[in-house]
């Protein structure tokens, strides 16, 4: 196991520490089995690897941590050095009861959550296998969600989880450079979304989600708006080209929108669509001024939605930003609406150190004016995490 993975888990395992110690609850249990088919959110974070027999993780405040592996899966467990290891042949049954009984925790926070997809990494049949484990004790009466304990460790980013998630961000903006500096008037949006993929493959780089719809490429005004996969149009002179795009570097992700015109007959953008971009900037600007911990995140899109729909614009059908992390849609709350799809993530409050993106967009004849930004959370406010677009970028 590499030293920057080792390093995460230590960190993490820091984390996780003070937060079952802040929330009262006596021990955290990850139970997992091989993992590359539906993989349990934890591990990257707990152990930085896979188990391919039953395992058991249990994490307490005090640092009292166990695992419970094969046999053959103890190696990578031991080399993080925070665990003690009980290993199996048979069943995970017996050492399982045991370091129950040895612990005898009241709260036992276990992987489902129904608002905190991260956290809902114990499907149903192994909550049904781990349940008939206990068969006989009183500890499945103990269990409750992981949501605030893997949703905290998701969205409070380490030194470590900031700088791979900002070099994931810088990346995105180098690669869109380079494919705008390609880019000829006979490419489709597919060209567009090969040449990226690429690149990525030269590099050695994720997509920071389904790979055929990262990046997203709409051109012009024919184009649909949503999650959709590049196609055959082409950018017509005098309309724009918009990018939804992000890479995932060393487990980290990023997620921005960008613009650019196609000039006709090298005219300026006509000023209505400089117009509808300027009123999308200040949008974004009027969620950033109110973006800042203790925040709730409805209040956060309550500003956005605001500010765009006092532009004559309607209101847009989606949340107004989410958090970044290891996925480009994240874990924590949500600067959404107070709508029933988001449960209660628009009421959780926004902390130092969080990074969120802002986003929407306004359908105009010269097409989807989509912009998103990433920011970073600070003691008095936000920052941009990354430099925003605050110009419509011209295709030459």
């Amino acid at each position: 196991m590499d030293a920057g993975t080792v390093e995460l888990v230590e960190t993490k395992l820091d984390q996780a520490e003070s937060r079952l110690e802040a929330l009262d609850i006596d021990c955290w249990l990850t139970f997992a089995r091989e993992t590359s088919e539906i993989p349990e959110p934890a591990l990257a974070l707990i152990l930085g690897a896979d188990v391919v027999w039953e395992s058991a993780f249990l994490v307490t405040a005090s640092g009292d941590h166990h695992a419970i592996v094969g046999r053959y899966d103890a190696d990578p467990v031991e080399a993080v050095g925070r665990y003690e290891v009980h290993t199996y042949d048979e069943s995970i049954r017996d050492p399982l009861r045991d370091t129950l009984e040895a612990l005898d925790p009241e709260r036992i926070a276990v992987n489902y959550a129904e608002n905190e997809q991260v956290a809902d990494g114990l499907t149903h049949g192994m909550y049904r296998r781990l349940c008939s484990l206990l068969e006989g004790t009183d500890y499945p009466g103990r269990f409750e969600s992981s949501a605030p304990v893997m949703g905290y460790l998701r969205h409070s980013l380490t030194d470590l989880e900031r700088t791979r998630m900002k070099r994931a961000a810088e990346l995105t903006e180098e690669l869109l450079a380079e494919a705008v500096e390609a880019w000829e008037p006979d490419w489709t949006e597919a060209r567009f979304a090969d040449f990226l993929h690429d690149r990525m493959r030269e590099d050695g780089l994720e997509s920071a989600w389904s790979w055929d719809g990262c990046p997203a490429v709409d051109a012009g005004s024919a184009a649909p708006v949503g999650h959709t996969h590049p196609g055959d149009r082409t950018v017509p002179p005098g309309e724009v080209l918009h990018v939804d795009f992000g890479v995932r570097y060393e487990g980290y992700a990023s997620d921005i929108q960008r613009l650019y015109y196609r000039s006709h007959e090298d005219e300026a953008p006509p000023a209505d669509l400089q117009a509808a971009f300027d009123d999308v900037r200040a949008a974004i600007e009027a969620g950033k001024a109110v973006l800042e911990p203790g925040v709730v995140g409805h209040e956060v899109d309550a500003a956005v939605r605001t500010a765009i729909t006092d532009c004559g614009w309607p209101a847009f059908e989606h949340a107004a930003g989410h958090t970044v992390g290891r996925n480009a849609h994240d874990a924590g709350p949500l600067l959404g609406p107070r709508w029933d799809r988001y449960g209660d993530r628009p009421e959780r409050m926004v902390s130092v150190g969080e990074v969120y993106t802002l986003e929407l967009g306004v359908e105009t004849e010269w097409g989807y004016l989509g912009q998103e930004e990433l920011l970073e959370v600070t003691d008095d406010g936000a920052t941009y995490f990354l430099p925003p677009q605050t110009a419509l970028r011209t295709l030459e």
